[in-house]
């Protein structure tokens, strides 16, 4: 068997019953196609191809990728399409559509080293996937589906739900992991929005008003704004926006940070 690889932060999911319950609760059907990032030994690969299902696994270990086409030999080239690529720089369209592949499920156990990353590319890919669902640390999907005014409520929190309807499905131990990790992991899932959950002007200025507020979380808005852009017409952008500038922005929601950001920008112009 292959040994761990330190540098590349491998963690393996050995729990079958997690498994199933992933494949359950993803709502994989047979003959749905779905891509896998860093399969690993194969477990979640095995359990999608018993379904049924197609998979597009991308695996960078040489020699993983090797024994995951010894175990499954039978399988690939026709239900699996296994590919010794990094997955963050691979163009995933391209890959689909020389598959013939339209709409795929998302469904990976990911290398926690490489979250960020991995979710950014998954909001920059996001048209290309029916859902999206996800094994992450615990922490970091918590700060996923937090609420306003909660300390894991942050920018990340509002980055995501501007794209994907997040759910926050099941808890995993860590000892469901082998080698066990230091922390313990969460399943989520991510609906891709077909539409914002919200109008803006001009989603620069949103974004770059809210990262602003939770860089300086504990600074008062006007604090954070005056910082940003200079003196603004504190008393036309309260009345225009109806949200307190002495407020924090922690405590504001995806839809006051909005208004909050259309609410500048037409003061701007």
């Amino acid at each position: 068997m292959a040994k761990k690889k330190s540098k590349l932060g491998q963690v393996f999911l050995v729990d079958k019953n997690i498994v199933n319950k992933i494949v359950r609760v993803s709502g994989v059907q047979e003959d749905d196609w779905v891509v896998e990032v860093g399969p690993g030994r194969g477990i979640l690969t095995g359990a999608l191809l018993k379904l049924g299902a197609n998979v597009i696994a991308f695996e960078i270990d040489r020699k993983l990728a090797a024994e995951l086409k010894e175990e499954f030999r039978l399988f690939v080239g026709d239900r699996l399409h296994i590919f010794e690529a990094d997955y963050l720089k691979t163009d995933v369209g391209e890959v689909l559509k020389s598959l013939n592949v339209i709409s795929p499920r998302f469904i990976s156990n990911i290398p926690y080293y490489i979250t960020t990353p991995i979710l950014d590319k998954l909001v920059a890919e996001r048209e290309l996937y029916r859902s999206i669902h996800l094994t992450l640390q615990k922490e970091v999907a918590e700060r996923i589906v937090a609420r306003a005014a909660t300390t894991q409520y942050g920018s990340l929190t509002l980055y995501l739900n501007y794209y994907f309807e997040p759910k926050m499905e099941f808890t995993i131990t860590k000892t469901c992991f082998r080698p066990v990790p230091k922390v313990d992991s969460a399943f989520i899932s991510l609906l891709p929005r077909r539409t914002p959950p919200v109008e803006l002007l001009d989603e620069r200025v949103f974004f770059r008003v809210m990262r602003g507020a939770f860089s300086m979380r504990r600074k008062k808005l006007k604090t954070v704004l005056r910082s940003m852009f200079g003196n603004l017409d504190w008393d036309a952008l309260e009345a225009a926006s109806g949200i307190d500038l002495n407020r924090r922005g922690e405590t504001l929601t995806l839809e006051e940070f909005a208004i909050l950001s259309n609410s500048i920008q037409k003061l701007l112009k």
